[in-house]
């Protein structure tokens, strides 16, 4: 009896082993490894990410090398011209208000919308005229507007007949610079602000001070019927160029011989600002249009666009990750399902997978 037991406990191990060995996927990223990444587990998470149907993009890198990327749903590296990168946007031009500050546009976080929009916004709304830019950059404008969760009002900016007197209008009802409550609108005054100080509509400052100089490739931007780029949305570039922003970031502003963006703006934008109040999962604080968190023992800060655009980047270990996926046509849910799933892939499937050098 008692060798019949062992008998029958080795074949369930040898069993098991066997099974386990047939489900043991290939290393389909080999070159993942001269990295310290683990191959296998790299290889698992794309495999996850293949089961998002919307999922068009993702790509890994670590110390300024590419390691993986896949390319689903007839989607390439390249821009969509159809499919922004969202909120991601918003991170751009926090960098955009950065080097306005170092070429002497802005003087500082601390002045005040009335400093750039002048009667127009002291006409329109006297008190959103005392906001600064600090408190727009952190979402806590104090602004009457809704976005996060069910009835968000977007679509009544985005298709307002004038986007910026929209955002103008709206009233403040919380004391600014007290609580986290996240608004395209005050975004879009980021790019107002941005336009009135430089002179130039922000995608062609953009284009002069920060995409030409890194020598990415095609872009767009959408703009409001002002021609105000939209500062929270409608950029359109190619998942390379977004890998490309997340090392310039990880360099703190330094990229290809040339210091880009200032480092004390890199490090001020990234830092801890205010608490989220955990309005979204894995991101838990807030910068200057950066999300924050941690997970797995990492500081990480995130570029995060609805329905799953990213620029992950996590600075202890020289880690970027970025996806974009398809948001149009699809169920509000649906894209939000997608954004969770893509994100808990990389946190919980990409990140775990790096090794400490």
């Amino acid at each position: 009896m008692i060798k019949i037991q062992h008998t029958w406990y080795l074949l369930v191990i040898l069993l098991t082993c066997a099974s386990a060995c047939q489900e043991q996927p290939d290393n389909l990223y080999p070159d993942a490894d001269h990295q310290n990444i683990d191959g296998i587990r790299l290889t698992q998470a794309f495999a996850s990410a293949g089961q998002i149907k919307d999922l068009q993009g993702l790509a890994v890198a670590r110390n300024g090398v590419l390691v993986a990327e896949k390319y689903l749903n007839n989607a390439t590296a390249e821009p969509d011209p159809y499919l922004h990168v969202m909120s991601v946007t918003k991170s751009i031009t926090a960098t955009l208000v950065g080097i306005a500050m170092e070429k002497g546009f802005i003087g500082s976080v601390d002045q005040t919308l009335s400093d750039f929009l002048g009667a127009e916004v002291d006409t329109l709304n006297p008190d959103l005229g005392k906001v600064t830019i600090h408190q727009l950059l952190t979402m806590t404008c104090g602004q009457d507007w809704h976005e996060l969760g069910g009835d968000s009002e977007f679509g009544a900016f985005a298709s307002a007949p004038d986007q910026l007197k929209y955002v103008l209008e709206k009233p403040i009802v919380h004391a600014p610079g007290t609580l986290f409550n996240y608004s395209d609108g005050a975004a879009h005054l980021v790019s107002a602000v941005l336009t009135r100080a430089t002179g130039m509509e922000t995608s062609v400052f953009a284009d002069q001070y920060l995409f030409e100089p890194m020598g990415l490739g095609k872009r767009s931007w959408y703009a409001d019927n002002r021609l105000v780029a939209y500062g929270g949305v409608g950029l359109c570039i190619g998942i390379h160029d977004m890998l490309e922003i997340g090392f310039m970031y990880l360099n703190e502003g330094f990229y290809d011989g040339r210091q880009i963006v200032p480092a004390a703006w890199i490090e001020k934008a990234t830092s801890f600002k205010i608490s989220s109040n955990n309005e979204i999962p894995f991101l838990a604080d807030y910068g200057y249009f950066w999300w924050l968190g941690n997970a797995h023992g990492h500081d990480y800060i995130c570029a995060n666009g609805y329905g799953g655009q990213f620029i992950f980047i996590v600075k202890d270990l020289g880690l970027v990750v970025c996806s974009r996926s398809n948001y149009r046509h699809i169920d509000p849910s649906q894209a939000g399902q997608n954004w969770y799933n893509i994100l808990d892939i990389i946190i919980n499937q990409v990140l775990p997978a790096v090794r400490k050098d």
